[in-house]
């Protein structure tokens, strides 16, 4: 029998880093309150995505929300070699740049992965020609690519068409010590030629500038990030993708992060933090009064304030007061219920004048809702009807009385609403009249009749009315 030879390797595969790339809408000023729409995505560099794990939306260092899901996001590059390296299909050309691999550590956090190129002039480029039978006439395309450096510099990004026919635009972009993501999309005109070029410049030179993950795809705007070794990937690439939907955010200022803490295949990330300043609120609010448009004086008036939470449905209800006005004039001021609502009813002394009003309330603000003053409504008071309302009481200091001896008769005014009565009597014997005069504060007035002939007198007091009543 022959002898058998066994060859044996152990492959040791490494974990995958991860980048998490948050986005907002709306984002910067925002409205406390008010749903903001949140994209996230983790870029695997185009490695079978951890669909069905979950990632933890933070503000600051808070949760918000549950752990939401991680469903699955494509992706495609289409230049072979995503490293810019010049061995790998990257070529120069004018003044050739320094290209240094496997220099820096990438964005992902991946060890030395990332290239630095050091531009030597104007005219000094590093580029990625895919000539093709493909045709890429009216198909918009983006071009990408991580960039960072010391010195803040500019990385012009250029695409046209391989081979150039007369199709070619470039798009600038501020590099800082922070990694980011330079991006140019353009669509190729109907008469490009096949295939398509990236290209790198620099606006400073001899500046060490890294980049990291060039990427071109068919789409309106860079997608997640594919990462390619030799081969395009024109399809298949695979991303995270989460969206969430969060109106919980109170007035102030918000760091929005995404959290993913990582699994055998994947070393945890944290996002880019979404910056978000949230303003105060503007609540509804609403003036009613009952009865509604017109009263007659002394008959109670209730005035109903309803401020409310106008945006989608976040459930907040507005706190604090609400100051009622008739003009300029304060009518009260009522701490708002557990529903937003405060009334006021004006009665007896704080009865509504005859004529008519201009009826306002103002809402005080909280913590989470502006302050605000509400819209006129109109409210008209008529006179109270004395037969109905006041009462006129007379006595005689003497009764009966002798001829000749004098009699003072005492009047009191009152009415069963609003406020005092005010203005004169007229006092009257048959035809004679006996006085008119004016009543005081408490509604009372006095007359002395001198003399009174022998005999039964029917002695009738009349009020003559005033602002209030008729």
């Amino acid at each position: 029998m022959l002898a058998q030879s066994t060859g044996t390797v152990i492959q040791t595969v490494s974990q995958r880093n991860t980048i998490g790339v948050l986005s907002a809408s709306p984002s910067g000023s925002i409205t406390a309150g008010n749903p903001i729409a949140f994209t996230y995505m983790l870029y695997t560099a185009g490695a079978p995505a951890p669909v069905t794990e979950t990632v933890q939306f933070l503000d600051g260092t808070n949760p918000i929300g549950t752990a939401q899901t991680i469903t699955l996001g494509s992706g495609s590059n289409l230049i072979p070699y995503s490293q810019v390296d010049t061995a790998q299909g990257w070529t120069t050309s004018g003044t050739a740049p320094t290209v240094t691999t496997l220099a820096v550590n990438g964005p992902d956090g991946s060890t030395s992965s990332a290239t630095t190129v050091s531009f030597a002039d104007g005219a000094s480029t590093v580029l990625y020609a895919v000539p093709s039978s493909t045709s890429y006439a009216g198909l918009q395309m983006s071009f990408s690519i991580w960039a960072q450096s010391a010195t803040p510099t500019t990385l012009t990004l250029a695409v046209q068409d391989s081979p150039y026919v007369s199709a070619s635009s470039s798009s600038p972009c501020s590099v800082t010590s922070a990694w980011q993501r330079c991006s140019l999309t353009y669509t190729f005109p109907a008469n490009a030629g096949t295939g398509f070029a990236v290209s790198l410049t620099a606006g400073t030179y001899a500046t060490p500038l890294s980049v990291w993950g060039a990427q071109i795809e068919q789409a309106a705007q860079p997608g997640p990030y594919v990462s390619t070794i030799g081969t395009a990937r024109p399809t298949g690439g695979q991303a995270g993708a989460v969206s969430f939907s969060y109106s919980n955010f109170l007035p102030g200022s918000h760091s929005i992060t995404v959290q993913y803490a990582g699994d055998t295949n994947f070393v945890g990330s944290t996002s880019n933090a979404v910056a978000l300043t949230a303003a105060k609120e503007t609540p509804g609010i609403s003036l009613t009064d009952s009865p509604a448009g017109t009263s007659v004086y002394g008959v109670a008036v209730t005035l109903t304030a309803q401020v409310s939470d106008q945006d989608n449905g976040d459930g907040w209800i507005p706190t604090g007061t609400a100051q009622f006005f008739d003009g300029a004039t304060s009518l009260g001021t009522v701490t708002l219920d557990g529903t937003g609502k405060a009334t006021v009813t004006l009665a007896d002394a704080t009865s509504l004048a005859v004529g008519t009003h201009s009826l306002t309330v103002q809402y005080s603000g909280d913590s989470s809702f502006t302050a605000l003053t509400s819209g006129a409504i109109s409210h008209v008071v008529t006179k109270a009807s004395s037969s109905s309302v006041v009462t006129t009481a007379v006595t005689s200091s003497l009764n009966p009385s002798v001829y000749g001896d004098s009699v003072i008769l005492s009047i009191h005014v009152s009415s069963s609403v609003g406020v005092q009565p005010t203005g004169t009597v007229s006092v009257v014997d048959g035809t004679t009249t006996l006085g008119t005069p004016t009543l005081d504060g408490s509604g009372n007035a006095t007359v002395t009749v001198p003399a009174l002939t022998a005999g039964a007198h029917t002695i009738v007091v009349t009020y003559s009315g005033d602002a209030n009543y008729q």
